[in-house]
């Protein structure tokens, strides 16, 4: 798999701005190409972005255990939400290993368990439910208040975003991170023009350039033997086509 460092370098190669004899870079604090860097960092981002919300990428699944031992515990910290859709917490000991106890989401959340029990942080026990709390984390309390250590594990998807040089891109194959590139690198041309000349590059857009979307187009159909949902990202197939859910072929719509 390739690392966000290579798509970068990459993309920096595709547009110029290392050819010749220039070294690639190692970091992204090179003193070198600076401002290229920032600018082909925030290509890749946005790029993958695009892809994700058009459900042409989906979110990774993975699956945590959570230590708990006091009245609320973070979540990872790349959640973004659970895979289940009445998601439950699975007991298990420190290994991992399941007991064969779950618990579940309270019904109505907080606000309706402060009118069942007045004292919901106070008293304490063994949990037998989780709520939501809120704040900047993704945090869950547990009703009620445990007293010694619990261990629980959660299956959720995680965020696909990169930061990091060593963060890797979500593709498998050589193909499918070349192609993902030719359109971070198109993306990075359409933020490195002058303003005239983005218009002369870009007439309509980078959001109707042909050049980007037929490279979306090509990702959608390497990606699609591997795509657990039921659709798979819009089509950009241009007007005049149908836009039916998991079909991307030329057809008419009448």
């Amino acid at each position: 798999m390739a690392t966000f460092l290579d798509v970068v370098n990459k993309v920096m190669v595709d547009e110029g701005i290392i050819s010749g004899d220039d070294d690639e870079i190692t970091t992204f604090s090179s003193s070198q190409h600076v401002a290229s860097i920032r600018l082909a960092q925030r290509a890749v981002k946005l790029e993958l972005a695009e892809l994700v919300s058009d459900e042409v990428l989906p979110y990774e699944r993975s699956d945590a255990i959570l230590t708990v031992s006091g009245r609320t515990a973070n979540l990872s910290s790349d959640f973004v939400r659970f895979e289940d859709e009445k998601p439950r917490l699975v007991e298990t000991d420190a290994a991992g290993t399941s007991q064969g106890n779950w618990i579940w989401e309270y019904p109505g959340g907080e606000e309706k368990l402060r009118y069942i029990d007045f004292n919901y942080r106070e008293n304490t026990g063994k949990p037998t439910f989780w709520y939501w709390v809120g704040g900047s984390a993704k945090t869950v309390g547990f009703y009620t208040v445990p007293t010694e250590t619990y261990y629980y594990r959660y299956y959720y998807e995680k965020d696909v975003a990169v930061a990091v040089e060593s963060d890797t891109v979500p593709f498998v194959t050589a193909t499918e991170v070349e192609v993902f590139t030719a359109a971070a690198s198109r993306r990075f041309k359409y933020l490195y023009a002058s303003p005239v000349l983005r218009e002369q590059l870009f007439p309509k857009g980078l959001e109707e350039d042909a050049l980007i979307l037929g490279k979306r187009r090509t990702l959608i159909q390497l990606l699609r033997h591997k795509q657990p949902a039921k659709r798979y990202g819009r089509s950009y197939l241009g007007p005049g086509y149908c836009n039916r859910p998991g079909l991307f072929e030329r057809r008419r719509c009448w």
